[in-house]
């Protein structure tokens, strides 16, 4: 029985590989008359060039400056207190990019703080939120990743605009409140190196 409904399967693949792509022709911006030129402004698909690197800038968050600074890196157990993040759904890897546009004022106070302190600069701890199966409680998960502020603009509404960049893995070890922005002490993962090179 499962050899015949293979052997269907088979032949309709077949089938489907003979029959012939019927395309339907479109006319094209390059073939319009000059007349449909002048509405558009004058613009043809020449005009218009797609840059690969224009995504990597995350233009749609507008001017933001480069903090300019050093990326601090820890040993493996390295305990700190550092402004937290926690962002519902949000799973920041290291050496990943994560644009954030800050609106909730804990969050403004969180980077406002990471600029300023001393002894982990520009340097946020991103964690991700996730709320119970009833849709209740928020809770955060135990694992997080340090994000450097690599760029910063603060806007006239009060919100900023940051983009960060994915370092270390830690361990969320406590967390509180401090003058309006969430904070955590974090235990740095130790980086495991693989056995065999693949």
């Amino acid at each position: 029985m499962e050899d015949e409904v293979e052997r269907r399967q088979f032949e309709q693949i077949l089938e489907l590989d003979d029959e012939e792509l019927q395309i339907e022709e479109v006319d094209s911006l390059l073939e319009s008359s000059d007349d449909d030129r002048e509405t558009t402004g004058g613009a043809s698909i020449d005009d218009f060039t797609f840059d690969p690197y224009l995504t990597s800038l995350h233009s749609y968050l507008g001017e933001v400056d480069d903090t300019r600074h050093r990326p601090a890196l820890w040993e493996g157990g390295a305990i700190l207190n550092l402004p937290l993040f926690y962002l519902e759904g949000v799973v920041l890897f290291p050496e990943a990019t994560l644009p954030l546009r800050v609106t909730k004022p804990n969050f403004i106070a969180a980077v406002d703080r990471a600029m300023s302190q001393a002894d982990a600069p520009y340097t946020i701890g991103v964690v991700r939120a996730y709320r119970s199966a009833d849709g209740g409680l928020l809770s955060l998960a135990k694992i997080g990743t340090t994000a450097e502020i690599r760029q910063y603009r603060p806007l006239e509404d009060g919100t900023v605009n940051v983009v960060t960049r994915g370092q270390q893995r830690f361990c969320l070890r406590h967390r509180w409140i401090d003058a309006g922005a969430s904070f955590g002490e974090i235990q740095i993962i130790e980086k495991e190196v693989p056995f065999i090179t693949p």
